[in-house]
């Protein structure tokens, strides 16, 4: 009676547990292209309180090369298009400097020097998070993106009066600025402190100053992660640099460091830098190198020990001298850099092994889970300390590495 008939076949392309495809830049830019355009501004007008016991400094105009005369013209001309500054025509208890910085583009930076200003602003002191603090939250991380905002202190609209605090002086006359600038030392506070606040119900997120890193233990969680922040970056007019963010990576390199799904190592521009420096010839380019070296400290054992030769050159009233043990001591910290393990990722749900040492200069600490590295720890012994039986620097060691990871060996 041919009362059925086959109208379509139907054939299965893809398994329906496949993962999910990433969230890619290119749909990124067709979702929330209206993100990585214009000058954002972040809810609220900042207000910067200052001590007027402070007097009030008022600087000339600096003289700027004459090769980048027009392009600064050509900058303030912008900022003012934009409103982030305007011109300033009556007078102003506070005048500053201005500052250009020439970056890496070739482009130009206008800033203020407000060393005589600072001394006046009262700080509100909110608490920059560490990239240590960061990291100890992600035991599951896999798939990475990192979030930079454009101009970030500048989406911070400050009122009039503080406006007038903010008035520089430049050949081509007076400007105050409307936004928050570059150089205020309350700057990288205020704007981490809102942006903190921005993020800080959202679960696999968190901001350091103008990068706002997202990760997921898979690529649905990284996604919905990374909407969510998309999302309330719209909602609080927050721009982002196209050029700089990492969208849905295996690892990304934030604040000195590469996360990956594996853990954590040094930034390999870091690494670089060190292989590069030549021996020390004099205090302050060994404070230099130092600098780099303690920064590595945590991927790097008994590195205070090693570096005890380098060390006793900085100490006061100590007259340079650069001998054999110096070299090797130098030589010896930049293999150790270049060597640096790959820590894991902290896991508070996971046992904890603290191991320490003590040897006749220094003491040692390493943090174990599942017999992997999650970070070292060393530290020099005093004169006094060096003096000690074997037994109580061994005592010692164990209160020193206690103490140093207290955070994850608490509780």
């Amino acid at each position: 009676m041919k009362l059925l008939k086959r109208i379509h076949s139907i054939t299965q392309t893809s398994n329906p547990q496949e993962t999910t495809k990433p969230f890619l830049p290119e749909k990124l830019e067709q979702q929330y292209g209206d993100l990585f355009t214009g000058l954002g501004c972040l809810p609220g007008t900042h207000k910067i309180r200052i001590n007027k016991t402070v007097a009030p400094v008022v600087h000339a105009p600096r003289k700027i090369p004459i090769a980048i005369k027009d392009k600064v013209k050509a900058e303030l001309d912008r900022m003012e298009d934009i409103g982030v500054i305007f011109k300033q025509q009556e007078p102003t208890q506070w005048v500053n400097s201005m500052v250009t910085v020439i970056k890496p583009n070739g482009k130009i930076r206008i800033c203020i020097d407000p060393r005589d200003l600072n001394k006046a602003i009262l700080r509100e002191h909110y608490p920059l998070k560490t990239v240590e603090e960061v990291i100890s939250q992600m035991p599951n991380a896999k798939v990475f993106s990192k979030l930079d905002a454009t101009s970030g202190f500048w989406h911070i609209q400050i009122d009039e009066p503080s406006s007038k605090l903010c008035t520089f002086n430049t050949p081509f006359g007076r400007y105050r600025f409307a936004r928050l600038p570059f150089g205020i030392n309350s700057a990288s506070e205020v704007f981490q402190k809102i942006v903190s606040e921005m993020v800080s119900d959202i679960e696999g997120a968190e901001a350091i100053i103008d990068d706002i890193l997202i990760w997921g233990s898979d690529q649905k969680e990284h996604d919905m992660r990374l909407k969510q922040v998309l999302d309330r970056a719209r909602e609080y007019n927050l721009k982002l640099s196209a050029g700089k963010c990492e969208i849905s990576k295996p690892e990304v390199t934030y604040v000195g460091h590469r996360l990956t799904s594996e853990g954590v190592k040094p930034d390999p521009e870091k690494i670089r830098a060190v292989n590069k420096m030549s021996k020390p010839e004099c205090v302050k380019d060994l404070q230099t190198f130092m600098g780099f070296i303690q920064y590595l400290g945590k991927f790097m054992p008994n590195m205070s020990t090693v570096s005890a030769p380098l060390k006793t050159l900085l100490e006061k009233n100590t007259v340079w001298h650069w001998d054999e043990i110096q070299e090797t001591s130098f030589q010896k910290l930049k293999e150790m850099a270049t060597n640096a393990p790959l820590l894991q990722f902290y896991d508070p749900n996971k046992p904890l092994t603290l191991n320490v040492d003590a040897s006749s200069k220094g003491l040692g600490a390493v943090l174990i889970q599942n017999q992997k590295l999650v970070a070292y720890a060393s530290r020099a012994l005093t004169q006094t300390q060096q003096r000690y039986p074997q037994i109580e620097k061994e005592t010692l060691a164990i209160v020193y590495g206690c103490n140093k990871f207290h955070e994850y060996v608490y509780g």
